[in-house]
């Protein structure tokens, strides 16, 4: 295991009777990037802070490069921590060009305009050590930003939203910018965004957060396909779910009968993640969907499908297959996609449906068993 760049260990912060964060912890190797997503007002920012030693936690410590900067009775003040950070709005000093804006942090010795030199080639700016912020545009202003963040060798780089202030076009191009910035400047970083794309994109790591807790931590991979809550599930690409019923080792569901590889009891009442490209839909006059309605995107077509039970599930469908709102439609479950099911919000298990193995839907009404669930 490589060294740890930053650990933070049953971390709790309120603000007034808000708690921000509660019980937080996690670790993070020398190297790796972390991406932060959740939504609004989960603490993702907070915790940024506290790293950064801007807020003290209530309780719990903070480790920086294997060194204690803020617990009982501790508390190293920012400057000292070795932490980087990039603001959501750079904050470029207006009065500096953009050399001086990055010798900011550097210590004055002989080796400072180098370091200059070097962080500036590093992010593509050599040569404009002279221009004023406001004569860059926003992808080269938060370029300086990312140059003067890195300047001083920290251990851990922060950035809180840092693309946030551009528009889409210049935003997926300056992130692949950076990412190729900090992958040859090999450092670790923690990076907060409310952009689902942005994170599984950046991120070596994608840590997801909801009420000040940290649901999951996991690669972009695993958080899509195998995660741990129902919350992860729908905030990491689109999910819906169907309610299943454990019999015999199978699963007994409104779209198909689903063989059971882990051992659950009879009578077991789970809940079935379903993305949009797991179901496939055919016209059929004993179908036990209606197409309730449809949104187009292109090159497909995403189809609401509602169920004898009430429930609504989405299916993605090629442009070609235009099918009118009323529709009534058969249902089956696609081979090859992974199947994760949660028993109390957590999950239960998983595995990846092979051909055959899911039943499709019985469209004889009496014959099915999952209208009841």
């Amino acid at each position: 295991m490589n060294r740890l760049a930053v650990r933070c260990t049953e971390i709790n912060k309120k603000f007034g009777d808000s708690s921000a964060l509660q019980d937080m912890s996690l670790e993070l190797e020398e190297g790796k990037f972390l991406a932060l997503l959740g939504p609004s007002g989960c603490g993702k920012t907070t915790l940024l802070r506290l790293i950064a030693g801007l807020e003290r936690p209530d309780s719990g410590t903070i480790e920086v490069g294997e060194r204690i900067v803020a617990g009982k009775e501790v508390f190293v003040p920012p400057e000292k921590r070795r932490v980087g950070l990039v603001f959501q709005d750079y904050a470029l000093f207006p009065h500096m060009d953009v050399g001086a804006n990055v010798a900011f942090g550097v210590r004055r010795d002989s080796n400072r305009p180098r370091r200059v030199e070097e962080v500036l080639s590093l992010v593509g700016l050599r040569g404009l050590e002279h221009r004023m912020p406001h004569q860059l545009s926003g992808g080269q202003q938060q370029r300086v930003a990312l140059a003067r963040a890195l300047a001083p060798r920290p251990t851990v780089l922060l950035l809180d939203e840092p693309f946030s202030n551009l528009d889409a076009d210049l935003r997926v191009r300056v992130r692949v910018e950076v990412r190729d910035v900090l992958a040859c400047a090999g450092v670790t970083v923690v990076f907060v965004t409310h952009d689902q794309e942005e994170a599984l994109f950046m991120g070596d790591l994608v840590g997801v957060m909801n009420a000040g807790r940290l649901e999951q931590i996991d690669s972009p991979e695993g958080i899509f396909h195998r995660p741990a809550t129902p919350f992860v599930a729908q905030f990491i690409g689109t999910a819906d779910f169907l309610t299943g019923q454990v019999e015999d080792r199978t699963i007994i569901s409104e779209v198909g009968h689903i063989p059971l590889q882990q051992e659950l009891p009879a009578g077991q009442i789970v809940k079935i993640m379903v993305r949009p490209d797991f179901i496939d839909i055919e016209p059929a006059e004993t179908g036990r969907g209606i197409v309730t309605g449809r949104i187009f995107q292109g090159i497909h077509y995403l189809y609401s499908i509602r169920l004898p039970s009430g429930a609504v599930i989405r299916s993605l469908q090629h442009h070609n297959r235009e099918y009118p709102p009323g529709l009534r439609v058969a249902l089956r479950m696609n081979p090859g996609h992974r199947i994760t099911y949660f028993v109390d919000e957590r999950s239960a298990g998983g595995y990846v449906i092979g051909s055959g193995q899911a039943v499709s839907e019985v469209c004889d009404e009496g014959e099915s068993r999952g209208d009841e669930h």
